[in-house]
């Protein structure tokens, strides 16, 4: 059997069997999901950086989708941050392991999404390295012990849209309860990733101001603008997945997106650590997508 190993345990989470399982139980009993959160949730969005500094919004969003849902599956849509993939790729078989175990692949509905368009292929070899889909697979395994995964990864081009549309079609014509979940972060400003909104506390302003577009797209749930929006002002690394899961949710029956909860990375270690400069800054947003607002 295929198995995946963990790329990303000992420094975006934990490595250890204990510690791995109190940190996701903890950040799940902590997330907090506004009582006015849409009904009829298929699917949301979650950021993908070490658990410090995002995984209270991922848990976030897995946290209202298991308000209204016991999946027997998840779907997830990784980002492509190497840039070396086209269309959809599919981690089609076996298990991916973390420090709590290992969750099986639901290989039924993965070799129905890999039929379902000829933008999406089976490629487990593509997973090995990315960790925007590693890192949410033990609070998938913490909020539903019982529940599988289809992996997925999408790149940020035109076709996200037609590989989330597929995938939206395949779960539709699948039975079970089953949820779609893409994964990305979004500007990343400072240092290494470039100034172009000036430095200090004043690049901390244009990051959410640079974020705020995307998700005001991702709320309105227009999946054929993602990518180019992404490609010109640098506001998610998975555009792809973004687009992706919006066109596979509007497939399920979603007509909103709801921002649960934004935040970045200057203000999660402010908190942390008074004092921490702020040259660097990465934005991080929990989004749920449902068929109708309260």
């Amino acid at each position: 059997m295929t198995v995946r190993l963990p790329c990303r345990a000992g420094s975006f989470y934990d490595a250890s069997a204990p510690v791995c399982r109190q940190e996701a139980q903890s950040l799940l009993a902590a997330a907090k999901v506004p009582a006015d959160s849409p009904d009829g949730m298929v699917g949301g969005i979650v950021p993908h950086a070490g658990w410090t500094y995002s995984g209270a919004l991922a848990a976030t969003t897995f946290k209202a989708l298991a308000g209204q849902h016991n999946p027997a599956t998840v779907v997830l849509l990784g980002a492509d941050h190497f840039g070396t993939l086209s269309g959809g790729e599919v981690y089609d078989c076996g298990a991916w392991a973390t420090p709590l175990g290992e969750v099986a692949v639901d290989e039924v509905l993965a070799a129905r999404i890999v039929a379902a368009d000829e933008r999406l292929s089976a490629n487990c070899p593509a997973h090995a390295r990315e960790h925007s889909l590693e890192v949410q697979v033990p609070l998938v395994q913490t909020l539903w012990p019982e529940a599988k995964i289809v992996p997925i990864l999408v790149a940020p081009s035109p076709d996200a849209v037609q590989v989330g549309r597929a995938v939206g079609r395949a779960v539709s014509d699948s039975d079970g309860d089953i949820v779609v979940v893409g994964s990305t972060d979004l500007t990343h400003h400072g240092g290494q990733f470039g100034s172009p909104g000036g430095h200090g506390r004043e690049g901390v302003d244009w990051t959410v101001a640079n974020d705020r577009r995307m998700i005001d797209l991702i709320e309105a749930m227009e999946s054929d603008r993602i990518v180019a929006e992404a490609a010109a002002n640098g506001n998610a690394c998975g555009a792809g997945a973004i687009a992706a899961t919006i066109a596979a949710c509007s497939e399920l029956g979603a007509t909103t997106g709801r921002c649960l909860w934004y935040t970045n990375s200057y203000e999660v270690l402010k908190e942390l650590y008074p004092g921490h400069g702020d040259e660097t800054t990465v934005g991080y947003a929990s989004v749920v997508f449902a068929g109708r607002e309260n």
